[in-house]
């Protein structure tokens, strides 16, 4: 559960819900014993039995983009992870894995999702895993790619092998994007994603959500990325999300709260746009926050085991493999996602608490 101070309360983010609560309720930043009363009687906070298993198969840890700040990059651009592709074999494995974990926890639904390195280095993997499971399971299938590859033949073949969400980055507006996330020959890829993720909005059914990161380089642009991102996507069928960029040695500076403000305007203007805006979660991640890998699991393209997205690839953290499953040293190595997180958690609390009030003062306009 989090507490975030809202414009006209708290707004406590459960593991199913949110609620406002009025300010009495909460002092010092914590419930209080009658808080924690009328909290408990809401239900949002309960922990719901799991209805489905989380994997996220990386079929490439290869990047056709160079993005300094990146996890799983050298400051310089370089990558510090092998190569590596997911194959035929290997995607059999995920599959026996999978349905062993989820005869373990009384499941039948898979929640999986494709990822990098950039996943559609390797398209052949990407399809041959959402044919796999496809035919095994029910499964709800996602994918974070940069969206440079993602012509609008590969978006059909996707949508047609079952996948149903993808996420791609934005740094910025056009200029400031295009002096980040470049190739690795540096061209610009700004316009290129935009017009990749609008095709395939276009001629499938895939959904899309529309990552922003920013720093306090970025935020006071926002509104013009908006305006340039409006003109070309479909409005109505794009999710957005703003977050901050995480540092992983790469001396990235941190936006504080009130540079939240600045993203908060930018998230009212969105939705006035019709945009769709993500709303903000709980703390609870399917893959790290429990050791042991329970509710889900990170496979490299070998088949080792990770506890999370951005512990891939460091042979240092690995924590088991699919045949054997997680090993003794699995609780001393296990990492939870998030990076260095306490830089920009009270940028992230600002921006979360406004965007519900943005949510709430656009659903009592609805009402009225």
């Amino acid at each position: 559960m989090r507490l975030v101070r809202g414009e006209n309360g708290w707004w406590c983010i459960g593991r199913s819900a949110t609620a406002l609560l009025p300010d009495g309720l909460v002092r010092d930043g914590d419930l209080t014993s009658e808080g924690r009363v009328q909290l408990a009687r809401t239900g949002i906070d309960a922990v719901p039995e799991p209805d489905h298993y989380s994997l996220t198969v990386v079929t490439s840890t290869s990047c056709n983009l160079g993005c300094s700040y990146c996890f799983q990059n050298t400051p310089d651009g370089r990558r510090r992870i092998a190569p590596a592709r997911l194959d035929a074999r290997n995607v059999a494995r995920c599959v026996e894995f999978a349905e062993r974990k989820m005869a373990e926890l009384g499941v039948r639904r898979l929640e999986l999702l494709l990822f990098g390195g950039e996943p559609l280095l390797n398209p052949a993997g990407c399809l041959q895993v959402l044919r796999a499971f496809g035919a095994r399971m029910p499964v709800t299938a996602s994918m974070i790619s940069n969206g440079v590859l993602l012509t609008r033949r590969t978006a059909t073949r996707l949508d047609e092998a079952g996948l149903g969400n993808v996420q791609v980055t934005l740094d910025g507006e056009r200029d400031r994007h295009d002096r980040t996330r470049v190739t690795r020959g540096g061209r610009p890829t700004f316009d290129l994603i935009l017009a990749n993720v609008a095709a395939a909005q276009q001629h499938t059914g895939i959904r899309f959500t529309v990552r922003v990161n920013v720093t306090p380089d970025v935020l006071p642009h926002l509104s013009t990325l908006l305006d340039q991102a409006a003109g070309v996507l479909d409005v109505p069928n794009t999710n957005l999300a703003i977050a901050p960029v995480l540092d992983y040695g790469a001396g990235v500076p941190a936006p504080d709260a009130r540079a939240a403000r600045e993203a908060v305007q930018a998230c009212a203007k969105a939705a006035e746009l019709g945009f769709r805006l993500v709303r903000p979660r709980d703390d609870h991640c399917d893959f790290c926050s429990e050791t042991g890998g329970r509710l889900g699991a990170v496979v490299a393209p070998d088949g080792t085991l990770f506890s999370c997205w951005d512990a891939v690839g460091e042979e240092s953290l690995a924590v088991g493999e699919l045949d054997t499953g997680y090993n003794e040293e699995s609780h001393e190595r296990w990492r939870r996602c998030g990076g260095e997180l306490p830089r920009t958690q009270a940028f992230s609390d600002a921006l979360d608490a406004g965007v519900l009030d943005v949510i709430r003062a656009r659903r009592e306009v609805t009402r009225s």
